[in-house]
C-alpha cells in the first residue's frame, strides 16, 4: 500500500513538474542547420577537448581572478567571464556563491550545483552552513541561464535545456570550463581537495566534471541525467521539445553521434570510483534507476542507493549528505 502511495504521488508531483517545462519548451524552436554544422564541427574530436578551455579565453577569465582574494569570515561572490561566451549577455560571466569554513579555503571544498531551473537556494546556504560547521567550505554554482545568469523575460533556467541542442550542449561544456577554471584559482587560494555534489541537470555537468578534471577527488550525484538519448527522445518532460525537433526534420540518427561527448555513460572517469556516490529515485522517469545503476557498475566501486521517489523531490539531498557521511567519516570535523 505505502508503495502504491509513494509511486502516486512521485507521478502527480513529476507530472506537475513536465506540464510547466513543457509549456516553457512551446516558445523555443529547433535548427536543423545549426545542429548539423555543430554535429560535423566535433565530428572525430577527443572527449578531453570538448571541455577544454580555449587558452586565451582562459587566461582572461585567470586574469580577472587574479589577486582576489575571497573573505575567510562571511559568505562572498566571485564573478569572471565565461570560457564559452555566447549570443546572450547575461550568460556570458561565470558566477558562483562562496560560503567559507572557519579553516579558511584550504580546507576540502565541495561545489555544488542545483538541478533545472531552480529558483531559490534557501536550502543550499542551510546545506552550507551545517557544511562549514563541519569543516568543509561551499562553492554554489549559478549554472547557465539560472538565477542572476538568466536573461529578463525569461525564467530561471528556461533556456538550458530546450529544442536549441546546440544552445543546450554548449551550456553544460560552458558550465564543466567554468567550474575548472574556479578550481583551478581555489587551489591558488591553498585549496587542495575538492569534490562536486550534483542534482539532476547539476549532477549531469557535475559527472562530466569528473571525468575530466582531476582536481574532483570526490563525486555525489543525485538522480544524474546519464543518457541524454533517453532524456531527449523518451522523457516525458521533453515531449514539447521533440515536436519542435520533428517538425525541422530532427531525428535521434542526428544527434546520436554527438553523444558520446556529452553522455557521462559514455566518458571515462578521472577520479576513483570508490570516491563516487549515486543516488537513483524508483519512480523517476528521467534519470532512471536502470540507467544509473549501469554506470554505477561501469565505475568498479562506486556506491549506488535508490529511494522510492520520483525525479522531483527533496528527500535525496539529506540522504546523500547522510551517507555521505556514513561513507567518509573522516572527512567531516565538527568545528
Amino acid at each position: 500500500m505505502v508503495r502504491h502511495l509513494h509511486r502516486a504521488w512521485s507521478w502527480a508531483v513529476d507530472e506537475a513538474s513536465f506540464g510547466a517545462i513543457n509549456f516553457l519548451h512551446l516558445r523555443h524552436a529547433a535548427d536543423a542547420a545549426g545542429l548539423a554544422a555543430y554535429v560535423k564541427r566535433w565530428e572525430g574530436a577527443a572527449f578531453a577537448d570538448y571541455y577544454r578551455p580555449d587558452p586565451v579565453a582562459e587566461g582572461r577569465a585567470l586574469a580577472e581572478l587574479a589577486g582576489v582574494v575571497p573573505p575567510s569570515d562571511r559568505p562572498s561572490q566571485v564573478r569572471f567571464s565565461t570560457p564559452l561566451p555566447g549570443p546572450v549577455a547575461a550568460n556570458n560571466r561565470a558566477v558562483f556563491d562562496l560560503y567559507p569554513s572557519s579553516r579558511g579555503w584550504a580546507a576540502p571544498t565541495l561545489l555544488v550545483a542545483h538541478g533545472l531551473m531552480s529558483v531559490s537556494d534557501i536550502g543550499y546556504r542551510r546545506w552550507a552552513a551545517t557544511l562549514n560547521r563541519r569543516g568543509w567550505n561551499v562553492v554554489f554554482v549559478h549554472l547557465p541561464y539560472h538565477y542572476v545568469r538568466r536573461p529578463a523575460g525569461r525564467f530561471s533556467g528556461e533556456l538550458s535545456v530546450t529544442a536549441d541542442l546546440v544552445r543546450t550542449v554548449e551550456g553544460v561544456r560552458q558550465s564543466v570550463m567554468e567550474m575548472r577554471i574556479l578550481l583551478q584559482w581555489l587551489e591558488g587560494l591553498g585549496g587542495s581537495r575538492f569534490a562536486a555534489w550534483g542534482t539532476s541537470y547539476g549532477a549531469w555537468i557535475s559527472a562530466l566534471l569528473g571525468c575530466v578534471e582531476e582536481r574532483v577527488g570526490r563525486l555525489i550525484l543525485v538522480e544524474p541525467i546519464l543518457d541524454i538519448d533517453a532524456a531527449i527522445w523518451h522523457s516525458p518532460a521533453c515531449a514539447a521539445m521533440r515536436r519542435a525537433l520533428r517538425r525541422e526534420g530532427i531525428d535521434a540518427a542526428h544527434t546520436e553521434s554527438h553523444l558520446r561527448l556529452c553522455c557521462p555513460l559514455q566518458a571515462p572517469l578521472r577520479l576513483d570510483p570508490r570516491q563516487a556516490l549515486m543516488l537513483a529515485g524508483t519512480y523517476d522517469r528521467i534519470a532512471a534507476p536502470a540507467t544509473i545503476r549501469a554506470l554505477h557498475e561501469k565505475w568498479v566501486g562506486s556506491h549506488y542507493y535508490e529511494f522510492p521517489q520520483g525525479h522531483v523531490g527533496y528527500r535525496l539531498l539529506p540522504e546523500s549528505d547522510r551517507l555521505a557521511m556514513e561513507l567518509w567519516p573522516e572527512d567531516f570535523v565538527l568545528t
